[in-house]
């Protein structure tokens, strides 16, 4: 039985923490979040711990796993720190919004011999899988165009806006990763535009709801992937 550590008791931590209780093989041991009513709330769902200190949580050794689905800000510092106590890790994505601090994450995590994963969970959904699988046995022929279409449930909350990185860091980098996976190949150049069509407030804090991503996936230019985004489902009609 693995037991783990779940930092986060938002959305996504609650999604987790369901998935984690529902596995035979693993428990829900401790929840940290920085609202300790959340925290308690959750822990109580699961007959799991709240725990305000990270420190204390990682200290224990009955953990064997950590889960980090706290806001990004706080990934970078809770995912080196799980390492360093010798814990597996899987971590929402992003890492962190400054690709020095990762560079400098990923050369600490060198240091560390624990599994680290980052939740790049699109990989696994079983129609991506086939599609994937289809794509490399030559099934749909030479693949000229990807077509991404995204929606949010609903749009998150205010306060995830102002940390997350905006839509294109946040949400768009799941389809980048699904796009890169599916082609095997690296984006040479992307073109991205965006709007608020949703809701006003997210202008104001400087993102954006709807947008549309393009990029030529390899040097040749022969395949292309487009992606088209919106913070809601089903999207409102653009005009």
């Amino acid at each position: 039985m693995l037991s783990f550590c779940l930092f986060g008791a938002g959305r996504i931590g609650t999604l987790h923490a369901g998935n984690i209780a529902a596995h035979p093989g693993a428990r829900l041991r401790s929840v940290v979040d920085v609202v300790p009513e959340a925290a308690a709330r959750l822990a109580a769902r699961y007959g799991a711990t709240a725990i305000a200190d990270p420190a204390i949580a990682l200290a224990d050794p009955e953990i064997g796993a950590v889960l980090i689905a706290s806001s990004t800000d706080t990934h970078i510092d809770l995912l080196t720190a799980a390492a360093r106590a010798g814990k597996a890790v899987l971590c929402e994505k992003p890492i962190d919004l400054s690709m020095a601090r990762v560079d400098a994450c990923l050369a600490e995590l060198a240091r560390h011999p624990c599994p680290v994963q980052i939740g790049f969970n699109r990989r696994f959904d079983p129609g991506n899988a086939a599609l994937h699988e289809a794509i490399r046995a030559g099934e749909i022929g030479d693949l000229h165009l990807l077509v991404i279409t995204s929606r949010d449930p609903e749009p998150p909350p205010l306060s995830y806006v102002k940390v997350s990185g905006g839509l294109f860091r946040d949400m768009a980098i799941h389809d980048f990763d699904l796009a890169r996976w599916l082609m095997s190949e690296e984006p040479v150049e992307i073109m991205a535009a965006g709007r608020c069509r949703i809701d006003p407030s997210v202008a104001a804090l400087g993102d954006v709801d709807t947008a549309i991503g393009s990029s030529p996936i390899s040097q040749r230019a022969r395949s292309k992937s487009w992606i088209v985004m919106s913070r809601k489902s089903p999207p409102e009609t653009l005009t």
